[in-house]
């Protein structure tokens, strides 16, 4: 995996989705709070365990190190287990009432959970999103309950994986997610491209 962690200087991450993640791990918890910590995400409490501000932010290129750290030393597969336990706390918007809008919605509830210089970069008061960290894009297929989510953002493949398939579950159940042949973040490309279908 190829992360352009410094393009991310200025940018943060919401602390609410975090403990969530670290959920993923079971006995890999600690080590995943240490990693975070390491990185500038949490800090110890008495006993040495990360302790997270859920209210918080975090920076954006210590949380992407972390990521890039996990995939080394524990596998991609539990990138795809955090994007799996990111969907099912995240903060969403209240208009997901389906598969469709689940995946429409997505790249506000991604611009929701993170700020540039302070700054939040979707408000939903007046519908200005910020540019800086990448989008999911969502492309219905007319006719059939086919949608394909093309990523550019700089999260880890597989964490998408997790998090697309897991969300789109929220609403079918029997949802599949396969990764379009041809560019991958894993491989260094700009984009990933998923097929969704139900």
């Amino acid at each position: 995996m190829q992360l352009r962690v410094s393009a991310h200087s200025g940018f943060e991450v919401t602390g609410r989705g975090i403990p969530a993640a670290l959920e993923a791990f079971g006995e890999f918890t600690v080590l995943a709070g240490q990693m975070l910590m390491a990185n500038g995400v949490g800090r110890p409490d008495r006993s040495g365990f990360i302790q997270l501000d859920t209210e918080g932010w975090y920076p954006l290129e210590g949380y992407l190190r972390t990521y890039q750290q996990i995939e080394e030393q524990l596998g991609p597969q539990m990138l795809r287990k955090m994007g799996t336990a990111k969907a099912n706390h995240a903060a969403f918007p209240p208009n997901m009432v389906d598969i469709t809008t689940a995946m429409q919605s997505l790249d506000v509830g991604y611009h929701m959970n993170h700020r540039q210089h302070g700054r939040p970069m979707f408000d939903p008061l007046s519908g200005v999103m910020l540019e800086g960290i990448g989008h999911y894009h969502c492309q219905l297929t007319l006719g059939q309950r086919r949608i394909l989510m093309r990523c550019d953002n700089p999260y880890p493949c597989k964490f998408d994986e997790g998090l697309i398939e897991a969300l789109a579950r929220r609403f079918s159940p029997g949802a599949l997610l396969e990764h379009e042949a041809g560019s991958c973040r894993r491989k260094g490309d700009p984009v990933c491209v998923y097929s969704l279908t139900w």
